[in-house]
């Protein structure tokens, strides 16, 4: 690669647009999202009592797709929606629905599952080609998992977890599935047909996320995280001791977590070992009334009480202007190269994109000079994307691999 094109490839690269460092509300107008999905490039969110609202441009605007959902007295009482890519599924208290129209038009496929204003499908997940929709209430009334492939049928998904168990989440971890439920965390290896309990958590879990190997639960006792598959937990620092709920999830090497008000939004910046307030952006009343965080995995989304609030990964916008001189040599590199810096940086982490402004590296950083070992990246152009301890891009660069 002469070194010309290197010039021209790292001038193109320095030209994108500021990092997103805050939450930013999409004003949509919508006041109770209880859910959210995307879909053939759409979003769909599932407001209560207000029914399924549509955005065909990214969240810009809205419309309301209801036609064929049950109504009474006027609203329509949604409670989830979600997508396994060919079907869209709601659930609502008076059963599940789906359509295959973009959300046109709906049709009742509950079949015999329970349907009440406590007892709904409160989440889809689809892993493996099956389609779960995951019950509020307890499994002796009705609630629990349900498995699908398009809606047509439901089968049992909670085989091995106790009559009095409600589940609260799911999560894929490679060939595992985790489901989150009232009275402890259990695992399945065999897509959700049978499940059995982690010993190291019988107490009641909101959500798990894994995050560069580490495992984290949000549950009863604050946030845990495990570095040896759930053998056993650690308790992190920073989280509220005792939440009765929650949210969590992985994304852009970072891990965000939801807890009940006062708390509202957290972040950890070291795979759940450490957390801090994250609630930058949101409106007051938002700021302590969120529901859920929903990922298409280029933008998380957080839905709260008065509108829905969004992050894009550090892929869709990167800083232009380095804050701290630097140098990185040798370039074009070939086994790796080294960067220092004019001042050291405490704490930090070092992430590499490819060209399509996608992570295909992390690793931490600390101090002033350091070697970047190449891995499997292939030859090319790459931009360097050092975070300082608030997540924020402290200094960028190109650089390319022979």
């Amino acid at each position: 690669m002469t070194r010309s094109l290197f010039a021209l490839l790292l001038g193109a690269m320095l030209s994108s647009s500021p990092l997103t460092a805050a939450w930013t509300p999409l004003s949509t107008g919508l006041i109770s999202s209880r859910s959210m999905t995307s879909h053939g490039g759409d979003l769909f969110v599932a407001c209560f009592p207000t029914g399924i609202q549509k955005s065909t441009n990214g969240g810009a605007s809205w419309v309301q797709v209801n036609t064929g959902l049950p109504q009474s007295g006027g609203n329509y009482y949604v409670r989830s929606v979600g997508s396994n890519g060919t079907w869209l599924f709601v659930g609502t208290e008076s059963g599940v629905f789906r359509s295959n129209d973009g959300g046109a038009t709906w049709a009742n496929t509950n079949g015999s599952l329970t349907a009440s204003s406590t007892v709904f499908a409160n989440r889809f997940y689809t892993f493996g080609g099956v389609t779960m929709a995951m019950f509020a209430g307890t499994i002796a009334n009705g609630g629990g998992i349900w498995r699908t492939s398009n809606g047509s049928s439901w089968s049992i998904g909670h085989s091995g977890m106790g009559s009095n168990a409600v589940v609260n989440h799911l999560k894929q971890v490679g060939t595992s599935l985790y489901a989150s439920t009232s009275v402890g965390l259990f695992k399945s290896l065999d897509n959700g047909l049978s499940w059995t309990a982690v010993a190291s958590a019988n107490y009641a879990t909101f959500a798990l996320a894994e995050s560069n190997g580490s495992l984290v639960i949000n549950c009863t006792f604050g946030i845990r995280y495990s570095t040896n598959n759930g053998t056993s937990w650690i308790d992190a620092t920073g989280d509220p001791s005792n939440p009765a709920s929650g949210d969590l999830m992985a994304f852009d090497g970072k891990v965000y977590a939801l807890c009940p008000s006062p708390t509202g939004c957290l972040i950890s910046y070291d795979q759940g070992v450490t957390w801090a307030a994250f609630n930058t952006g949101f409106g007051a009343a938002d700021a302590i009334s969120q529901d859920e965080l929903y990922t298409d995995g280029t933008t998380l989304y957080c839905l709260a009480i008065l509108d829905i609030y969004s992050i894009d990964g550090i892929g869709q916008g990167i800083a232009s202007i380095s804050k701290a001189r630097a140098t990185l040599y040798p370039l074009p590199a070939q086994s790796g190269f080294w960067l220092e810096l004019e001042q050291p940086l405490e704490y930090g982490q070092l992430v590499m994109l490819d060209a399509l402004g996608r992570e295909v590296s992390r690793m931490r950083w600390s101090g002033q000079r350091q070697w970047i070992e190449r891995h499997s990246e292939a030859s090319g152009a790459y931009r360097c994307v050092l975070l300082d301890g608030s997540g924020a891009s402290y200094w960028s660069s190109a650089v390319v691999f022979e």
